[in-house]
């Protein structure tokens, strides 16, 4: 019985129309002879069509290598007509217009009435035709000759054998050519649940409800209006209302496209969480408070700022010196532009939104910036000047790298930070951010080095904030750090730390044993080959009680080494760098191990 009407369906059997599939057609263009299914299937095993991921061969191969003739006829009222014309006698002529029809009848020796078949081709076959039929063919026009094949096409996995293997069925056979040269396959939306979006389950989220945001009301209405059961209303607006209580906010465009893409990893599905956007939508704001930072602190172009274009070469009025943290971050970028080439090349679209994000939000805006404000405040004119360039440079090209993903926001800020880097705007022709070269990296940049300087400086720091919080610090307190460890290094690092550490001073000593005695009983942390105290009251209890755990730890990580060291199957099978880096690691936790029980031993 039907669902809506409860009426009687009885099934009625009617002639259809076929396609072949296995039959061998001299006809076919790409592989004379070779049967429609069959070139299709030599087209993905000799590589002239590439899908990604390439485990979805398998369905592609497996579905062709057991594919049954195609019924192309359909019972419905739209759609392209089946140009196939019956006599009263039974005859068929098949033919492009009506009038060629009657031709070929009257060649045939029928003068009767012609009555064409009622039937229109199946969805799936006039889909086929797409990859040249919209090209012109069957004329040669100068769209078909360049665009056949094409470069790629993004699909689902669901509609694999639906339309990707009949695209490629129809053009080979017409045309001689594969449609395509790649097939990236991705994976379909699903809720939050993982649930599969559907009108009768009431889960779907409409892409425009997320850029515009929507009320509750508004949002329960849409999700109940058209239901095919009309029963599932009250349920889907309860549930509705219980998952977006107060509606949905409204993302913008750019939010909405980095989720995507950081959700487009290589499974079949993509369950949709409104957190994920937010924090997009927070990742855009961040973009955006980082260039008004710098647009305040870079306040002309390039050559007001008196460092174009004489870059390093020039002299005093424009010299430019360029400090460790710049060095990094410019380091740090041309990595993030080789993983992110790496992306693309790989078609994985996850990849590219997380290294963008990881260096703009934890590397650039965490940590450049406040490097940065020290340079700004304390450096000299020429280490300034560095400064701003590495600021709107490396800025300008985060908005050309991100601007596939974010496209609105990095062109309009893009408009105002590419004239400070040499980027001439004209008013009759204005340049966009989509026009610019697309960042490449210049692995001749990367500065392990500056790198290791500054990976320094944030262990630092980050051990000073670890000390504050277990002697719970107050966050507005400034207090003394005490350090002991190369002199050069610490006198070069000490403005950062005081900032970003939020220190009163930096007090360095060459030789420990001074430091151990001026501060017995200080909070302590070890970071490499650095011994650092803050120089606060603390309760001495406490402080054992948490050297204890620390000792306890490495105590842990010595007996782990040893245990691998000890054992004769891993040192004589790992490669030489492992063993040696264990080893490396075990002398740097017994090192430590004993200068905490010597720490703890002095506040008994």
């Amino acid at each position: 019985r039907g669902d809506r009407t409860q009426t009687i369906i009885e099934p009625m059997l009617t002639d259809q129309w076929f396609v072949a599939m296995s039959k061998p057609s001299p006809d076919n263009q790409y592989q004379p002879g070779s049967s429609i299914a069959g070139a299709a299937l030599d087209a993905v095993t000799k590589g002239d069509i590439k899908l990604v991921p390439e485990n979805w061969i398998n369905t592609y191969t497996q579905w062709l290598e057991n594919i049954q003739d195609w019924c192309i006829s359909r019972q419905l009222w739209w759609g392209h007509q089946i140009p196939a014309w019956y006599g009263d006698d039974g005859q068929i002529f098949v033919a492009r217009s009506e009038e060629e029809a009657k031709v070929k009848a009257v060649a045939a020796g029928y003068t009767g009435q012609l009555n064409r078949d009622p039937d229109v081709l199946d969805t799936w076959f006039s889909s086929a035709l797409v990859p040249f039929s919209s090209l012109g063919w069957p004329e040669e026009t100068p769209a078909l000759k360049h665009f056949l094949p094409s470069s790629l096409l993004v699909t689902g996995f669901d509609i694999i054998f639906f339309w990707v293997a009949r695209m490629v069925m129809m053009t080979c056979h017409f045309t001689g050519k594969v449609p395509f040269n790649t097939v990236y396959v991705h994976g379909l939306v699903r809720d939050a649940e993982g649930q599969k979006m559907s009108k009768s389950k009431g889960n779907t989220l409409d892409p425009i409800d997320l850029i515009d945001g929507i009320k509750i009301e508004d949002l329960v209405a849409k999700r109940t209006t058209g239901l095919m059961n009309p029963k599932q209303a009250e349920s889907i607006g309860k549930k509705t209302k219980k998952e977006f209580p107060e509606g949905i906010p409204a993302f913008g465009t750019d939010a909405l496209r980095f989720t995507f893409a950081s959700l487009a990893s290589l499974g079949r599905n993509i369950n949709f969480d409104q957190k994920r956007c937010e924090g997009y939508r927070n990742f855009c704001n961040k973009l955006w408070n980082a260039t008004r930072f710098v647009l305040m602190n870079c306040p002309g172009d390039e050559q007001e700022n008196g460092f174009a274009p004489c870059d390093n070469q020039c002299g005093p009025e424009g010299q430019l010196d360029f400090s460790p943290a710049d060095r990094w971050i410019v380091s740090l970028l041309q990595r993030t532009e080789a993983d992110v080439a790496k992306g693309f090349q790989n078609y994985r679209f996850d990849n590219i939104a997380g290294s963008i994000y990881q260096f703009v939000w934890d590397e650039y805006c965490d940590w450049y910036l406040e490097l940065a404000k020290v340079q700004l405040q304390t450096g000299t004119p020429a280490q300034q000047r560095a400064t701003r360039r590495t600021l709107l440079r490396v800025l300008e090209t985060i908005l050309r790298m991100a601007h596939p993903l974010i496209p609105f926001i990095t062109e309009t800020l893009w408009q105002t930070v590419g004239p400070k880097v040499g980027k001439e705007l004209t008013k009759q022709d204005k340049q966009t951010i989509a026009l610019q070269p697309y960042p490449v990296a210049q692995l001749d940049k990367i500065d392990e080095q500056s790198e290791a300087w500054v990976a320094q400086i944030k262990s630092i720091v980050d051990a000073c904030r670890n000390l504050r919080g277990e002697m719970q610090v107050s966050p507005a307190l400034k207090v003394p750090l005490w350090i002991s460890g190369p002199q050069d290094f610490l006198k070069q690092a000490s403005p950062y730390l005081t900032a970003l550490a939020k220190l009163s001073e930096v007090k360095i000593y060459d030789d420990e044993s001074a430091l151990e005695k001026d501060a017995p009983g200080a909070p302590m942390a070890l970071v490499g080959n650095l011994k650092l105290l803050l120089k606060i009251e603390v309760d001495v209890a406490a402080e054992r009680i948490r050297l204890s755990k620390e000792i306890e730890r490495l105590a842990n990580e010595i007996t782990k080494a040893r245990g691998k060291l000890g054992n004769e199957s891993f040192v004589a099978r790992a490669p030489e760098e492992v063993v040696a880096q264990e080893k490396q690691r075990l002398a740097g936790f017994e090192q430590n191990h004993e200068k905490l029980v010597a720490q703890l031993e002095r506040l008994k």
